[in-house]
């Protein structure tokens, strides 16, 4: 017990009970420190894949130069200019970091995983993308961007496990292919932060959201089925009439996706909610949002407890509904054909789980949001003290180390400096902070990818303990 509190804390105990398998399941997979190298030669259902292979699960498999910059990047972090914040903790000097070219070089600044879950795409600060298989534990493809400017965002499309596209620093797409060329696709609008994406299931779309104040102008579908291109999605013809003029919000990674079959896309954040057709491009339908933490998108199936169905607001103007006004009525959870179909999902897209949560704790609310959404993973952060809770389906199944919770960034800082660059960075108004991160993961959720504020992420294989 003194070995797990020095490896992960006293902080993260407060107000938990711990039984000795959750000791083992949850904190031994992630202990590179005399903990695992007590108890790691021992049977473990949870697997853990890094670069450097410490952990239970094996590696993720580089080549030799990225191996070779990562351990240069590593000799000369200590030679780096050192930063303190107000209280004069020392905190990362990510402008050092940058601006050192041998340290850049061997940061991840973004990651991929593959729908099957069995291959990670890593980009790197040198522009470098490399592709690899982790269960046959080998390198498969290696890309350089031209120019060499550092990705953004990777995504795995059309099934094709070394096939991605990825945008970089410049707002240039690109689709890249093990034995093909760069096959570049445009640069859509961007904002002052990476873009937010999401991918379809098949692998044919990617919306795209600038992280602004006016994101829904800029939207834009990526298209893969024939030549890449990218079509902008209509903005609405007239200005919201915000719930609360005050607050400047931008999606977030679980406010953003399609619909079943593909055939609509949509995002909301704390303000307004839109669906568009990917047929055409059109606006299909609006909904002005209002306790936006309690919303979740149709996930294909009727919810295990009470919801609201948001009222739609078509036409040119938004009118501002109240909670009462904007919304029919309180479903069951009994069996309902309408998720069968787009077109019955589009008379639903999203759901409000407003009657359930106003009466839970924080615990119970993040416990009822996991049953709602079904296999997604996804960390409960309710303090930056707080241990990580990752749920899934319901349940908690993992608690990880402080270092995995992402970097909180707010979307209009007052000043540009020390600014995260890579890492999980969780991009919101200080004002409407959520307390849940999304990590990308496999299309069953049983293996997901967490960097928190670490230089290079890791694969977590929770498919032995989840039913």
């Amino acid at each position: 017990m003194k070995l797990v509190k020095e490896a992960f804390g006293s902080t993260l105990w407060r107000g938990f009970e711990f039984e000795p398998w959750h000791l083992y399941r949850s904190f031994l997979p992630f202990a590179s420190s005399s903990l695992y190298e007590l108890y790691g030669h021992l049977s473990d259902p949870v697997q853990v894949f890094s670069i450097s292979g410490k952990f239970s699960g094996g590696f993720i498999p580089l080549s030799e130069d990225a191996r070779n910059a990562q351990e240069v990047a590593e000799a000369k972090l200590s030679d780096l200019p050192k930063k303190f914040d107000e209280d004069g903790r020392k905190v990362t000097n990510y402008e050092a970091e940058f601006t050192e070219h041998d340290v850049r070089n061997g940061v991840v600044t973004c990651a991929a995983i593959s729908q099957d879950g069995s291959h990670v795409a890593l980009g790197f600060g040198n522009g470098f993308i490399e592709v690899a298989d982790i269960n046959l534990q080998r390198t498969i493809s290696r890309f350089q961007s031209d120019p060499p400017n550092h990705p953004v965002w990777i995504e795995f499309i059309l099934g094709a496990n070394a096939q991605i596209a990825t945008e970089d620093t410049d707002g240039n797409i690109s689709v890249l292919s093990r034995g093909t060329r760069s096959v570049p696709c445009g640069a859509p609008p961007s904002g002052d932060y990476p873009a937010l994406t999401a991918l379809w299931s098949n692998g044919y779309f990617i919306i795209r959201v600038t992280r602004s104040q006016n994101w829904y102008r800029n939207v834009a579908l990526l298209y893969f089925s024939g030549e890449p291109s990218i079509r902008l999605l209509a903005s609405p013809s007239a200005p919201f009439i915000l719930s609360d003029p005050q607050l400047s919000s931008t999606p977030l990674r679980h406010t953003v996706g399609f619909s079943p079959g593909g055939r609509y896309v949509s995002a909301f954040d704390a303000n307004c909610a839109l669906v568009w057709s990917t047929d055409t491009s059109e606006l299909v339908a609006q909904y002005c949002v209002h306790k936006s933490k309690f919303w979740i998108f149709n996930p294909g199936y009727v919810l295990p407890l009470s919801y609201l169905v948001p009222t739609p607001v078509f036409g040119d103007h938004a009118v501002d509904l109240t909670l009462d006004e904007g919304t029919t009525h309180v479903q069951s959870s009994e069996p309902d054909s309408r998720h069968d179909t787009d077109e019955s999902w589009l008379k639903c897209p999203f759901y409000d789980l407003s009657p359930t949560m106003t009466r839970l704790g924080e615990r119970n609310k993040a416990s009822a949001y996991s049953s709602a959404i079904g296999r997604v993973p996804f960390l409960s952060i309710q303090s930056s003290s707080s241990i990580p809770l990752v749920f899934f389906n319901g349940q908690v199944e993992l608690m990880v180390e402080l270092k995995y919770c992402p970097v909180f960034t707010n979307v209009n800082p007052s000043s540009s400096e020390n600014k995260p660059w890579y890492g999980d960075l969780l991009f919101q108004d200080e004002s409407i902070p959520s307390p849940y991160h999304f990590p990308r993961a496999s299309k069953d959720g049983t293996r997901f990818l967490l960097q928190g504020k670490l230089r290079a992420p890791v694969v977590v294989d929770i498919s032995q303990v989840v039913v």
